[in-house]
């Protein structure tokens, strides 16, 4: 079993993302499956070698067992409530035995490092796209059609496992024991505001592809949570009106002063690889720069009325850039990304950008592992 700290990120990413569907067979199941991710991350950041490969080696035959027998049981369960989705849902269980494969083959080509990283960030994907979205879809319908009869039948089902003992032992700490802390970056961070960020950034398929583009925008995300949470309060006077107006002005500043890092960024990495929609891409961000102006005049004549509409306007417009124009830029560098990385870490080096160690947390939490920011691989990960 693993450790406390282990446990303590189990626990942080089960309540901080809500993934309890109410089931508690496939709650179960889904538990498994955050254990073997967190424990090899972990592994990874703190292991020796040798202790990575160990780990990674029980990481990738534990999943394929999760696989088989979650997809088992999950199937069972969606023929019986008549799920009308059941072809689209197994489909995608199939693509992901297929990767899954696909890494066992790479692990044994000798490819450790990339065989590594790419379970954890299929993991995550899978985690906070399926598990999160597509599962979420048939909760309704099962409550509404499980039987006593069908949950024996996922009882029975669940303790055939070799790791029967192992996943009910995981989900009684998890739930249940009377320690109940979560790790210092789920505090840190924020349970809600990554709740709130994560769903944005899978709902709208955010993700570029280009490391120091996602992080910049999953920070954005961040102040913009943080911003329209203060909004909010100010509304609700929760707090003390002046107090909170400078909050507010504080937390929109903020925003504002690190779209404009974030496009200097963007138009940096885009003029030194010679972009091909340079100029294109510039004048929108100028036209989102009169959107700023305005914000702020709002915000010092404190008009929450149009400051509403306007942090709504920003929010639209970062998701549609993003999600449109921004993931044009991954298609320009894609086979150019590790240059990308190299130019960006000298940027930070140098000064002229700012990349916040919480921005980096969270996109290691909710997309990648993979750290801009440092040359060197984690310990796990070199050799002796």
């Amino acid at each position: 079993m693993y450790d406390e700290r282990v446990i303590e990120k189990i626990r942080g990413i089960w309540k901080t993302f809500d993934l309890s569907l109410g089931i508690p067979e496939i709650d179960k199941q889904h538990l498994w499956l955050i254990g073997i991710l967190a424990d090899l991350e972990d592994k990874l950041e703190s292991g020796t070698r040798s202790e990575l490969e160990t780990t990674f080696t029980n990481a990738l035959s534990k999943t394929l067992d999760y696989a088989t027998e979650h997809f088992a049981l999950e199937e069972k369960l969606l023929e019986s409530i008549g799920y009308t989705k059941l072809g689209q849902h197994r489909l995608q269980h199939m693509r992901f035995i297929t990767a899954l494969r696909n890494r066992v083959r790479k692990s044994f080509e000798g490819d450790f490092e990339n065989a590594v990283l790419d379970l954890l960030k299929n993991l995550k994907k899978w985690l906070f796209r399926h598990i999160l979205s597509e599962d979420r879809q048939y909760v309704d319908a099962a409550m509404v059609h499980v039987d006593d009869k069908l949950t024996d039948w996922m009882q029975r089902h669940l303790n055939a496992s070799i790791y029967a003992d192992e996943i009910e032992k995981l989900y009684q700490l998890v739930l249940f024991s009377g320690k109940q802390e979560v790790s210092v970056e789920f505090k840190k961070l924020g349970e809600e505001n990554l709740k709130l960020i994560s769903d944005l950034w899978y709902r709208y398929k955010l993700k570029t592809g280009i490391a120091i583009v996602d992080i910049q925008h999953l920070w954005l995300l961040q102040l913009l949570v943080k911003t329209d949470k203060l909004y909010k309060q100010r509304l609700k006077q929760e707090i003390d009106s002046e107090s909170l107006s400078a909050q507010l002005k504080e937390a929109i500043y903020e925003t504002i002063e690190y779209i404009r890092e974030h496009f200097n960024t963007e138009e940096a990495i885009m003029h030194n690889f010679h972009y091909i929609g340079e100029k294109n891409h510039q004048k929108q961000h100028e036209r989102f720069n009169i959107l700023i102006n305005d914000m702020i005049e709002r915000s010092e004549k404190e008009e929450l009325e149009s400051l509403a509409i306007l942090i709504q306007d920003l929010k639209d417009w970062l998701v549609s850039h993003i999600a449109i124009e921004d993931k044009k830029l991954f298609y320009f560098f894609r086979s150019r990304l590790s240059e990308v990385n190299e130019y960006v870490r000298n940027l930070n080096k140098e000064g002229r950008i700012h990349i916040w160690k919480d921005a980096v947390a969270i996109y290691k939490l909710l997309v990648d592992y993979e750290d801009i920011t440092e040359d060197k691989k984690p310990k796990s990960l070199r050799r002796n």
